[in-house]
């Protein structure tokens, strides 16, 4: 029996809005302007290649946030009837949340070749991660190469819609990313517990936990359930969340992660990975960062989603420095608090929500 899209999901990729949390859509004239081809031909070329291929193979980058942009690209040419499949570890950790599509554990270089032969064409999100497809077929494309990285008003989910219209010639293309929850009923069944996920990539982009910590118990004592998320290898960082009386569940896979986050009402945590994740099985989404200009272009925008920072701390590297403390508990309160005004009057708009 087929699954049903994930409830809560906007069903189109929206945009970042301004500081006072208003989002809108740019117009094709802008989100063209964003994805200039070098020359002239490169759209037509590209297009032609694409719509001449059915055999799709996309190599996805070892990271979890690409991992699931790049999935948009792989559902949206299942939906025009191509024949897809896709490599790498975080999609096949997830593949009972994508039903109807071939997935294999990362492509190891050495059997590149051997591995994309009967493919026409292949796709990867940057040049060389995890290595060069071009050294090992003819018709590689990589997402990286054709459009502009970062900016200001777009975030990247809109970006890969308008690439798969224009580049890709899926005129039909849409913000789905192929994942169905295994239980699709149990979609926010917990609507006061708040996932709240402390680590990220790199301690740069971590947020103080001190400050996690004054946040789980005002948020409890707001009446909310707040539980932390945190792979098996940080767990023994944060054993002291359970004695204090927060939540800290044993999660042993990252489908365990995706069903979890599903069933919760609101998720709270640093740019990362998991935070795509919340946003991809429809649970709103509130990101901790320094970045604003980088973060409101990656913004998570699947499902309604913001982020907030120290406005107040003016410069870059000031910023980039000092945010993980400089950013207050109060301040995300209040940010969150937005969030959930705006959802809950039917409102959806990703960006920036105050601080």
């Amino acid at each position: 029996m087929s699954r049903a899209p994930l409830s809560g999901r906007s069903g189109s990729a929206q945009l970042a809005g301004s500081a006072s949390g208003v989002a809108s859509g740019p117009a094709d004239g802008v989100a063209l302007a964003r994805l200039a081809p070098r020359n002239p031909a490169e759209i037509a070329g590209v297009r032609q290649m694409a719509e001449a291929s059915q055999r799709v193979a996309v190599v996805l980058a070892p990271r979890l946030g690409d991992s699931l942009l790049m999935l948009t690209i792989a559902q949206n040419l299942r939906a025009a009837g191509r024949e897809v499949c896709v490599y790498g570890d975080y999609a096949r950790a997830l593949a009972d949340w994508l039903p109807g599509l071939a997935v294999c554990p990362a492509l190891a270089e050495a059997q590149a070749t051997e591995t994309l032969r009967g493919f026409d064409l292949c796709l990867q999100m940057h040049v060389d991660w995890p290595f060069s497809l071009c050294a090992y077929h003819p018709q590689a494309l990589y997402y990286d190469g054709l459009v502009r990285v970062t900016g200001r008003g777009f975030t990247k989910l809109d970006q890969i819609v308008r690439f798969c219209h224009h580049y890709l010639g899926l005129t039909q293309a849409t913000a789905d990313d192929g994942m169905r929850a295994p239980e699709p009923h149990s979609w926010r069944r917990h609507p006061r517990r708040v996932v709240i996920h402390p680590t990220s990539t790199g301690a740069q982009r971590c947020w103080a936990p001190r400050h996690f910590r004054t946040l789980g118990l005002r948020l409890q004592d707001q009446g909310f359930e707040p539980c932390y998320i945190v792979s098996p290898a940080e767990r023994p960082d944060w054993l002291w969340v359970r004695e204090l009386g927060l939540g800290l569940p044993e999660l042993p896979s990252l489908s365990a992660v995706a069903g979890f986050i599903h069933q919760s009402g609101w998720f709270i945590g640093n740019e990362s990975g998991i935070g795509h994740l919340s946003s991809s099985v429809g649970v709103p989404t509130l990101s901790l960062t320094g970045r604003p200009t980088r973060t409101r272009c990656w913004l998570p925008a699947w499902s309604p989603a913001a982020f907030v920072y120290p406005k107040w701390l003016i410069g870059g590297r000031l910023r980039d420095r000092y945010w993980r403390t400089a950013l207050t508990p109060g301040e995300v309160l209040r940010a969150f608090a937005r969030l959930r005004a705006q959802v809950e009057e039917g409102l959806q708009p990703p960006g920036f929500l105050g601080g």
